[in-house]
């Protein structure tokens, strides 16, 4: 009897395809130019600078403090900047403990109690929490949305669609005038 072949376990099926890099243009890509800066002092200040900014820091805190780890955070915005171009991954590799360090910072003046890595949220085991404030805001959303007059409308076109849609998807509609006008 003839043995089958067997699959190579050394092969590697999560690999590029063959002549994706061929479908557009040499250097359309951030990945396929020089970095836009290859120093690494001048790649921290700019992270800190950016830091600085309370559009961006505060996001970044109420994220920490609902339990994403910093690590996780810094690790996210540093291979983001490598995909854009900014700067290379080692420049990203070796700035990154500074900017967890700063985080750290900000995270103990804001009062938040935060974790390093994912193995310290492992460990910790504490019961995930919804923010109220979201909460409210959501539901206050939703109450504003039911006063409107846009709301009846929007609820009587989705009375119309879910019974025509016993129709089918593509059939012809009765008093489409109507609708138009209306």
């Amino acid at each position: 009897m003839e043995e089958l072949p067997t699959l190579n376990p050394n092969a590697d099926f999560a690999g590029p395809i063959p002549g994706a890099s061929l479908t557009t243009e040499v250097g359309n890509r951030p990945w396929e130019n020089p970095p836009k800066e290859t120093d690494l002092d001048a790649v921290i200040v700019n992270y800190l600078s950016r830091l600085q900014n309370p559009n961006i820091v505060f996001p970044i805190l109420d994220a920490i403090k609902y339990g994403t780890s910093i690590t996780t955070l810094v690790e996210s915005v540093i291979e983001t900047a490598v995909m854009e171009g900014e700067h290379t991954i080692d420049v990203g590799i070796l700035a990154s403990p500074i900017i967890v360090e700063y985080l750290k910072q900000a995270s103990e003046v804001a009062d938040i109690d935060y974790k390093l890595s994912a193995q310290d949220i492992r460990e910790s085991k504490e019961t995930k929490k919804i923010d109220s404030r979201l909460l409210e805001e959501v539901l206050e959303e939703r109450k504003k949305q039911k006063d409107s007059p846009m709301s009846e409308e929007l609820e009587a076109s989705a009375q119309e669609i879910k019974t025509s849609s016993k129709k089918g998807l593509m059939a012809k509609r009765e008093n489409v005038g109507d609708i138009i006008d209306g």
